[in-house]
């Protein structure tokens, strides 16, 4: 009898442990919320996990397009090094170019929007003040073997974005991360609560 209590008192024990382990639904919470008078804060987060699961997406978009960045660049440099350079082919290589780093600088501009006041939204300064010295130098090629320094340096500056925009997103936050303290390691562990 005395080891049939005891195995009932562990096993409520396991129960009520993993009852507190077990997370609030989201509805749930802001039902809560409201009854409690907290002034919509649950909603808040929630729209705050909203939005940085949209940041974190866009940076992930951002980097796809870098990585087209760097296929384009690569083909004006394959027709750039010939020996007789085509020139519309050239001009169409550029032309696709310069749309791709339209695109990446929309995207990002998309994401500043949904970064203010995150841990990303430094790095997208940074990634913004490449993007605008990349358009400028793409703009300025003109399909000639002296083109190649240009080149080089854009292979190195889309790298270079391709590797801050993964910090970014490393960087990716939400503001219930700091009002709970809550140490940010990764963007997956971030996002892994909203």
């Amino acid at each position: 009898m005395q080891l049939s209590k005891s195995l009932i008192t562990i096993l409520m024990g396991f129960t009520m442990a993993s009852a507190i382990a077990l997370p609030v639904p989201a509805e749930a919470a802001v039902a809560a919320d409201k009854k409690d008078g907290n002034k919509g804060s649950t909603k808040a987060k929630a729209a705050d996990c909203t939005n940085a699961k949209k940041l974190a997406a866009g940076i992930d978009d951002n980097i796809k397009v870098q990585e087209e960045e760097q296929k384009n660049v690569a083909a004006i440099k394959k027709i750039v090094s010939s020996n007789n350079p085509d020139k519309g082919q050239f001009d169409s290589a550029k032309k696709t170019l310069l749309s791709t780093v339209e695109k990446g600088i929309k995207i990002r501009e998309d994401n500043e929007k949904l970064a203010k006041g995150n841990g990303a939204a430094d790095g997208l300064k940074t990634v913004a003040q490449a993007q605008q010295t990349e358009l400028k130098q793409s703009k300025s090629l003109k399909g000639t073997k002296d083109d190649m320094s240009t080149i080089a340096q854009l292979e190195k500056e889309f790298a270079g974005g391709i590797e801050q925009n993964k910090k970014n997103k490393a960087a990716v936050s939400t503001k219930a991360d700091y009002e709970d303290e809550v140490a940010l390691l990764t963007s997956r562990q971030a996002l892994k609560g909203c």
